[in-house]
């Protein structure tokens, strides 16, 4: 099945799903070939973001780094400086879709009622977009200025930006560098997409599959520091929209109904562009 009509599947398995905030139905005849790489461009790349963040806590487990101040936003922090220092329009892309997520996201738990969890060890999600954006902007500001336009960031907060990503930035691959390969002595995944048993997701997993959004995360974070063999990079279902990193098993998990919130958040974002 080619990618489009593995997205329009996907699409038909939203219909009637819970975490849908209206009942308003999805008309699958109004997707068209755009809209349907757009959602699965939207997919993939919150994937991508989620997966080096938790590469990020592996990193600092694994590694023995120091991190002052809350783990989660460090390696937030990461995730951001590692897809923008690669400089590939791909990864800015991703970068930009996973900010969209998080706005997304949070206007969706608005939309519910659902109660704002100040205590945490995320970042609201609201919070986590717009530091994002600064990320963006503080690494390259007229490349990102149009995005950031489009969700009002303010000027004078760009300017505090620049110095905010320099010094993130110095401090991260300060932090790397001693461990990073030289040639090909990187360490060597363990990648697999375990078959669901919840038919509604063996489409996300076929998804991901196809996109490799696993071995992208082998070729970024496995092929560039001195980590040992062994760890496992998994797909699978485990019933919550999550990600995880296991230090006692040493594995990255990925959940399929992650993919799938995220194709819930932006099936209903098209159809409501639509309605505008």
């Amino acid at each position: 099945m080619n990618r489009t009509l593995l997205l329009l599947a996907t699409l038909a398995s939203l219909i009637g799903a819970p975490r849908m905030a209206t009942a308003q139905e999805i008309n699958l005849d109004d997707f068209n070939e755009a809209e349907t790489q757009e959602a699965i461009d939207f997919v993939v790349g919150n994937a991508m973001f989620v997966l080096i963040h938790e590469a990020g806590h592996m990193l600092i487990s694994e590694l023995g780094l120091p991190v002052l101040g809350r783990e989660e936003d460090a390696v937030d922090a990461l995730s951001s400086i590692l897809m923008l220092e690669l400089r590939d329009e791909n990864f800015d892309r991703m970068i930009t879709d996973s900010a969209d997520g998080w706005f997304l996201s949070s206007d969706r738990a608005e939309e519910a009622g659902e109660e704002l969890a100040f205590w945490d060890s995320h970042g609201l999600d609201r919070q986590r977009a717009y530091q994002m954006i600064c990320m963006m902007v503080g690494h390259d500001a007229e490349g990102f200025k149009e995005f950031a336009d489009s969700m009002d960031f303010p000027d004078d907060r760009r300017e505090e930006c620049t110095y905010e990503y320099a010094a993130a930035a110095t401090s991260w691959l300060g932090l790397l560098s001693p461990h990073m390969t030289e040639g090909t002595d990187g360490a060597k995944f363990k990648v697999s997409y375990e078959t669901p048993k919840d038919e509604s997701l063996v489409l996300y997993a076929e998804l991901l599959k196809q996109s490799g959004v696993l071995e992208m995360l082998q070729s970024m974070i496995g092929d560039s520091f001195k980590l040992n063999d062994g760890i496992r990079v998994t797909g699978k279902a485990c019933g919550q929209p999550n990600a995880f990193w296991h230090p006692a098993e040493r594995e990255i998990t990925y959940c399929y109904e992650l993919a799938q919130y995220h194709m819930g958040l932006i099936a209903q974002w098209l159809v409501d562009q639509r309605e505008q």
